[in-house]
């Protein structure tokens, strides 16, 4: 496993926050696990994301305590994940930035296509 070569810093709470959930699809993967016990080609129709990136930050988010899995060993192999107590206390933060991306719409539209 990768050995990270800057310690980590935690001394605050949004070091501890950047450490365990900066990457590019961990947020919006807690919110449609959060919907309902998902398998993974479900949540990749959702996000869009790479397969492989998607996997990688499911594999963080199981290793860190935020979501479990629960493989099933049937003819076709079937993977589900649903949130930990831990996922769970990070809905009421998800749900608030997702209310202030849907209230600051139009500003952020524009930005993003430099109008």
């Amino acid at each position: 496993m990768y050995k990270k070569k800057i310690p980590v810093r935690t001394e605050c709470g949004l070091h501890l926050f950047k450490e365990f959930l900066s990457g590019k699809w961990k947020l919006m993967l807690l919110f449609y696990i959060s919907e309902g016990i998902i398998r993974p080609g479900a949540l990749q129709k959702k996000i869009a994301a790479d397969r492989r990136v998607m996997t990688k930050q499911l594999d963080e988010l199981l290793q860190d305590g935020f979501i479990t899995k629960c493989s099933y060993e049937t003819k076709i192999p079937k993977v589900e994940y649903q949130l930990t107590p831990l996922g769970k206390s990070l809905l009421p933060l998800i749900m608030s930035l997702e209310e202030w991306g849907e209230s600051n719409r139009t500003v952020l539209e524009a930005a993003l296509t430099g109008k």
